[in-house]
């Protein structure tokens, strides 16, 4: 097997050169992979399916099983740390309230017993993909992390998002805390890693910027027409598909005005919006459709839905739209890249860094109601630009770097944290 030591993808000069052999421990380093809820389970296990082809690497991944797919670790051959506590992924259907404090109880205790067994045998590195605590002001993650660093643990953190969306500002001083404890940190892309050096001051030598690898490729056997059937669509008639956690960052209210918009030009397609999100939020746009009397036109299906039917609707969808307002990365971008459809976005940088306006995409300034609207109808109109659009887009995905590649970048990431942990 291929030694995994490799360069990390942007890896600032001030790190030793992977390749050098003062760079190589002398065993395997062990990881203890972190997302005890799960919170990003599909990049979590992508991840780790790659790192355990590592010699490099003795990984253990501490996480309960996901409860809306719960059989995806096992499809993905992991194994999970079966001494964590993991009671509501085995309780069936419960309402939403009561199954977020039994998953409260659950990672607090975890957390707890975690301390317990690294005090007894610690990791070489706690590798943690989220906290999902921090953004409420509840501190006990930061608490664990600073007993986890007094026991010599070095600590990489994956920074999915700089500051959570929505509320990001009010928690800056809790996250800049965090930053301060991790030995690296992971982010996705160079504008992130400017943002942490910028306005969290982390030195640029912590920080590996290592891409978002590609998540729920295309699969679904069952054809388009089959689907639009289904949904009540006629076999040629466009359908537009947002999907994902429904949360006000992500632009569905500002889709749906688009939507009115093209929808009194006359316009003869449908708009899916997939998804499930708090009841609060979903009451808005169930409201909102109403308010703008767009319901024959758009078909909204506000649950979890699982990963054979999310592949139905992206076989099934001509155009997929993300009109969020801000974002630092997105995995349902890179769903929506490896089934090769349209895609209209907004003009974030964690989007542009891979989409080109009319090379692979068309892009929007948030807020652009008409933009918007006139993209889509662009596309509604033309089938040929949609296929053009979705081939260059497939391409896109294809030539990035793949999940062996990013397991390659980790262990680099992991070398150095060894290597060079101590701020």
């Amino acid at each position: 097997m291929r030694s995994l030591v490799a360069t990390a993808w942007r890896k600032p000069s001030c790190l030793p050169h992977s390749g050098s052999s003062e760079s190589v421990i002398a065993r395997p380093i062990q990881v203890y992979m972190m997302d005890l809820l799960p919170t990003v389970p599909y990049y979590t296990g992508s991840l780790c399916a790659a790192l355990n082809s590592a010699e490099d690497v003795q990984l253990s991944i501490g996480s309960i099983q996901y409860h809306l797919d719960a059989d995806y670790f096992r499809r993905e051959k992991l194994t999970l740390d079966r001494r964590l506590v993991d009671f509501a992924s085995r309780l069936g259907k419960l309402p939403r309230a009561l199954r977020r404090s039994v998953k409260l109880f659950e990672y607090l205790l975890n957390l707890e017993t975690l301390l317990i067994r690294f005090l007894v045998a610690p990791p070489d590195i706690v590798h943690v993909q989220f906290l999902p605590m921090v953004k409420f002001g509840v501190h006990a993650e930061l608490w664990f992390l600073q007993i986890v660093r007094a026991l010599g643990i070095k600590i990489v953190y994956t920074v999915h998002n700089v500051l959570p969306q929505d509320s990001g500002e009010r928690h800056h001083a809790a996250f800049a805390r965090l930053y301060r404890l991790a030995d690296r940190l992971i982010c996705h892309d160079d504008f992130a890693r400017s943002r942490l050096e910028s306005e969290f001051g982390v030195d640029p030598c912590r920080i590996s910027v290592i891409a978002h690898g590609p998540l729920l490729q295309a699969k679904s056997s069952i054809a388009p027409e089959e689907v639009k059937r289904r949904l009540g669509i006629g076999a040629h008639e466009p359908l537009v598909l947002w999907q994902g956690i429904v949360r006000p960052y992500k632009g569905v209210s500002f889709l749906l005005d688009a939507w009115k918009l093209l929808q009194s030009g006359g316009a003869l397609a449908r708009l899916a919006v997939v998804g499930d999100g708090d009841d609060s939020i979903l009451r808005e746009l169930r409201e909102q459709v109403a308010a703008l009397n767009i319901g024959s036109s758009t078909h909204l299906d506000f649950r979890f839905v699982s990963v054979a039917e999310l592949q139905e609707y992206y076989s099934a969808a001509d155009v997929v739209v993300y009109p969020y307002r801000e974002i630092t990365t997105s995995g349902a971008l890179m769903t929506g890249l490896g089934h090769g459809k349209a895609i209209v976005a907004t003009k974030h940088p964690a989007f542009t860094r891979i989409l080109e306006h009319e090379s692979n995409a068309l892009l929007v300034d948030y807020g652009d109601i008409g933009g918007l609207a006139n993209c889509l109808q662009l596309l509604i109109q033309n089938p040929g630009l949609r296929k053009r659009l979705g081939d260059e887009a497939r391409k896109s995905e294809t030539k990035g770097p793949q999940w062996s590649d990013l397991a390659r970048q980790t262990v680099a990431c992991y070398q150095s944290a060894m290597k060079n942990g101590a701020h």
